[in-house]
């Protein structure tokens, strides 16, 4: 049996039943303009129908359908007359855009049933503070905040710090490639608190550092002892000298331990290019 509104095969939950005995798709009929009425009978003859128990595909239905209507009639911008009015009145103005209801502190998840999408935000140019310090990390997440709105929205990497390693990783996929957007420092980098693991898992390997200014002072500030570096990383000793991991000075300043530094660092006996390099302790 076909539901007769999409011409789909219908299904046992998702199925709306009328008085008449004329079946349709639940999501169906929420979305038409009388919903109480049966499209194939009679409109004049009251007929209502049975809406099923599939809560959640009424509550899907009517979201879509809320959607739909917003965009077939966007909003229109205020004239000089409605701002002068709204700005002089008392009361406060009706809420018609996504901003309005942000500023108002209702949930994402009624706005949500408003119809209005994360993309609503992005084209309304709202800021992620804004977002970032109104609302928890999973009500963000399930309102369908992806990397993209944020970086279009202005995530920083502080605001990044509020999403578990789980919700990084697997819900918004990031990686070095996306976190570079957000034009981060190694600093910033560093301020994450990231394991070797984590760091490699997300693509920040030796070239990706040493372009974001990785080198023998910036290091130090992620925590690692020597050892993981080069463990993790292995650094050739070109790269390491390029570093500044084998100029004495350097070290010290930085506050490595020496005893670590010189019982890790590879020997600079080998020759290259003709030349002998020369540990600069």
């Amino acid at each position: 049996m076909n539901c007769t509104l999409c011409s789909q095969t219908l299904s046992e939950c998702n199925q709306a039943t009328f008085e008449c005995g004329h079946h349709f798709h639940l999501s169906c009929v929420l979305q038409q303009p009388y919903s109480s009425l049966c499209s194939t009978c009679d409109n004049s003859a009251p007929n209502l129908p049975d809406l099923g128990l599939d809560r959640t595909v009424a509550i899907s239905a009517s979201i879509a359908s809320r959607i739909q209507q917003r965009q077939l009639k966007p909003h229109t911008a205020s004239t000089l007359m409605q701002r002068l009015t709204q700005a002089i009145t008392p009361l406060t103005p009706q809420a018609t855009l996504f901003s309005d209801h942000l500023h108002h502190n209702k949930r994402l998840t009624c706005i949500a049933k408003l119809g209005f999408e994360a993309r609503d935000a992005v084209q309304e140019r709202v800021k992620w503070s804004d977002i970032a310090s109104r609302y928890n990390t999973v009500d963000m997440l399930e309102f369908g905040f992806d990397w993209d709105h944020m970086v279009s929205m202005g995530i920083t990497p502080t605001e990044l710090q509020k999403f578990n390693w789980s919700q990084q990783s697997r819900v918004l996929k990031l990686s070095a490639t996306k976190m570079m957007q957000m034009n981060m420092t190694f600093s910033e980098l560093a301020q994450l608190h990231y394991t070797p693991h984590q760091l490699l898992e997300l693509g920040f390997n030796w070239q990706t550092l040493s372009n974001m200014g990785g080198n023998v002072a910036t290091w130090v500030q992620f925590g690692f002892t020597l050892e993981d570096i080069k463990r993790y990383w292995s650094p050739t000793l070109t790269q390491l000298v390029s570093a500044g991991f084998y100029d004495k000075s350097r070290v010290q300043d930085a506050g490595w331990p020496m005893d670590e530094v010189l019982q890790t660092l590879p020997s600079m006996d080998d020759r290259r290019s003709g030349r002998v390099l020369r540990l600069n302790f």
